[in-house]
């Protein structure tokens, strides 16, 4: 071998040691660094016409575990997920409190049945009146927090999608800028081991945020697409766009996280935007997501249904009784019936007139099932109204769906069922149908038991329409679909046009029930589908009302019923206005008819304390006879439930991304005693190599001197 040969060669084991002795050194300056994979210098003997001429670099890569790798990412964003979920549990239990505290919902709702208990003893006493009417404000008053809170909480769940959607769009903006990088440096041998780092943070921050899938190219390019393939990053760039909603509440309709390929430089959209959230498996954008359109309305749900219950059954006693004295006037609340329609009551009512001394002035009694009963609404006012029946001393009037009763000259006015055949709609007596008594009242009544038939007209004119949005469990839009109201003018129709499986009855089933409710199942293959009013122009009749908000369609109608509701006004300020009087039907005119001391209606409200309640589905709450009570602790016990879930699955993932994380760093990890082992070998073939180059430049010298 020539010398010349010689230095070639040794000149190629000091690249080759330099080489590795850069790796090595990044190696240990990166000991610290999070989600840094240590890098290998390969070696290979340089073969030049079948000779050997010394050694080469064949490769610097990257030490990984392609399944370990992908299985950490895989946990990161499940962990992260719950995560998410969990930080919100622990602020709604924040919420709600000690279920075992004085001022928690179950010890208001005992400590109304406590008032209760003790009025029976003096039902008379105003004080006491004011503290059961106390009690009931506050019990209401901390439903109304707690569903303005659940609404706050789902806020700031959309308010953190929208900065978790520019943290991703970042994320996305560095790996596009890297792979370029990262091309040029494996397209000219150089060392790619700090660019690789700082590319693993990006995929590592990456998958905190949304579950992604890496397909790393010959190039040195690294592809970024979703777990379920849409691509995030290849050769363009794809960014994130939502506009989170500035107020939340229960019928908020919230945009779609749409995604589209943008200009590298400029980041304008290059493609029309398409809805991104059906391709979120997990990460903390899937968490987010469960919180804000799962978890949160679900228990918004639960609480409607158990203040809908609660004000039902509270005003059912109330307008089952009566004020000693009575009211003046008595006005209901909104309903959907007219004048001209069917009253579809059963029973027996009686409608009457008493002066301030509560001696009876007048009476009607009305037998709905008798013959020649009236047989529309229209015809009860006049028979009640008539010469034989109040003839002036009250008025009974119903406008715009809102029935009224007016006593004349100072008289006051009461309705009263009779006790053995009570009068019955949709479950309801007269006055409980109407709210003519009512003791409690909300936004929404959370109970849409309207006692209509669908032979009945509805009164909504033909081509108003509304529009519906159809989501599947996971809150991702199925689709967008306008109904409009047909040329038929009864519900039938309408029911008929619903159910057209061109439109929602490709997803639902309605119908409207024995008291009168709509109520729709989802089709098979879309178990789990919600329905959404994004738009309703319809107007049922003279009531003012939509059809969508007449019948409650729709999870935000529901959980309404625990907003804004408290007693009512007049009987707040006025106690003695709390119905707890039975009317004597046989009194006669002139004799008192009302007792001020009667205790029936305050036993009538102890009795509440047992009676067992049917409640209907209401979120991860299935329909149930319970108390109220029982039903209290059970939304308690629900809402902990989801707490504990959130935080065990948040555990067993983090406990997961541990373990893989462990053995992902045991193979791509940084091991100081393993890189100062290699640092002495190379340094030694380094020095070697050097010593090789002296001893060739020394017989050089030689040769030169002996010239």
């Amino acid at each position: 071998m020539s010398l010349n040969n010689i230095i070639s060669t040794s000149l190629s084991g000091l690249f080759a040691s330099q080489a590795a002795l850069r790796a090595t050194s990044n190696n240990v300056a990166n000991v610290n660094t999070p989600h840094y994979s240590r890098v290998k210098v390969d070696l290979e003997a340089n073969v030049t016409q079948g000779m050997t001429a010394g050694v080469k670099v064949s490769d610097v890569s990257r030490v990984v575990d392609q399944f370990l790798e992908t299985a950490f990412r895989t946990a990161t964003s499940n962990a992260s997920e719950f995560t998410a979920q969990r930080e919100f549990h622990d602020r709604l239990q924040g919420i709600l409190g000690d279920p075992a505290a004085d001022s928690s919902l179950s010890s208001r709702i005992d400590r109304i049945f406590g008032g209760v208990a003790d009025l029976t003893l003096n039902p008379a006493d105003v004080l006491r009146r004011q503290k059961v009417l106390s009690d009931m404000q506050s019990f209401l008053d901390q439903t109304s927090l707690f569903q303005t809170q659940l609404q706050n909480l789902r806020g700031e769940a959309s308010q953190q999608l929208s900065e978790n959607v520019e943290a991703i769009n970042e994320q996305l903006q560095r790996i596009s800028d890297l792979n370029p990088l990262l091309a040029k440096q494996r397209s000219t041998g150089g060392d790619s081991g700090g660019l690789e780092g700082q590319m693993s943070q990006a995929l590592a921050a990456l998958s905190e945020l949304v579950d992604i899938k890496i397909d790393r190219q010959e190039a040195g390019t690294v592809f970024v697409t979703t777990s379920d393939g849409y691509p995030l990053v290849d050769t363009t760039l794809s960014q994130l766009s939502y506009s989170a909603p500035g107020i939340v509440q229960a019928d908020t309709i919230f945009p779609a996280i749409n995604i589209a390929r943008v200009d590298k430089d400029t980041l304008e959209p290059k493609s029309t935007p398409v809805d991104f959230m059906s391709h979120i498996r997990s990460g903390r954008l899937s968490g987010l997501l469960e919180m804000r359109d799962s978890q949160l309305p679900e228990l918004t749900v639960s609480l409607g249904e158990l203040s809908a219950r609660v004000a039902d059954e509270f005003n059912a006693v109330n307008n089952n009784f009566s004020a000693a004295p009575p009211p003046t006037v008595m006005t209901g609340k909104q309903t959907i019936v007219e004048g001209t329609h069917a009253h579809n009551f059963t029973g027996i009512v009686t409608f009457a007139a008493v002066n301030g001394d509560n001696e009876l002035q007048s009476k009607v009694t009305v037998d709905f099932d008798a013959g020649g009963a009236p047989a529309t609404f229209d015809a009860l006012i006049t028979l009640v109204n008539g010469a034989t029946g109040l003839n002036g001393d009250a008025t009974l009037a119903l406008n715009n769906g809102v029935m009224s009763f007016t006593g004349a000259s100072g008289n006051r006015v009461l309705i009263a069922d009779d006790a053995t055949t009570p009068s019955q709609r949709a479950g309801r007596g007269f006055s409980h149908f109407f709210g003519m008594n009512d003791v409690i009242t909300a936004k929404r009544p959370g109970i849409y038991e309207t006692g209509v038939t669908g032979g009945q007209t509805h009164g909504m004119t033909a081509g108003q329409t509304i529009d519906f949005k159809v989501v599947d469990s996971n809150s991702r839009e199925l689709s967008t679909v306008t109904v409009t109201v047909p040329s038929g003018t009864d519900y039938d129709d309408m029911l008929t046009e619903l159910n057209s499986v061109s439109g929602l009855g490709a997803y639902f089933s309605f119908a409207l029930d024995s008291k009168g409710a709509l109520t729709w199942t989802e089709k098979t293959g879309f178990d789990g589908a919600k329905l959404q009013v994004v738009g309703d122009g319809t107007t049922v009749g003279s009531s003012g009302q939509t059809f969508s908000s007449a019948f409650g369609m729709g999870d935000s109608f529901r959980a309404d019923a625990a907003q804004e509701v408290k007693v009512v006004n007049a009987i707040s300020e006025s106690p003695d206005l709390l119905a707890l009087s039975v009317f004597d039907q046989t009194a006669a005119i002139g004799s008192v008819a009302l007792t001020k001391g009667d205790q029936r209606g305050a036993l009538a409200y102890q009795g509440l304390e047992t009676t067992l309640v049917t409640f209907s589905d209401a979120g991860e709450l299935k329909s149930s006879s319970l108390t109220l009570s029982q039903y209290v602790s059970r939304f308690l016990g629900n809402a902990g439930l989801q707490a504990a879930r959130a935080t065990n699955f948040e555990e067993d993932n983090l406990a997961l991304q541990q373990e893989v994380g462990q053995r992902n760093s045991d193979v791509s990890g940084v091991n100081l005693d393993e890189e100062l082992a290699n640092l002495v070998i190379y340094q030694n073939a380094y020095n070697a190599a050097a010593r090789i180059l002296s001893s060739v430049q020394e017989l050089y010298d030689g040769l030169l001197a002996a010239v």
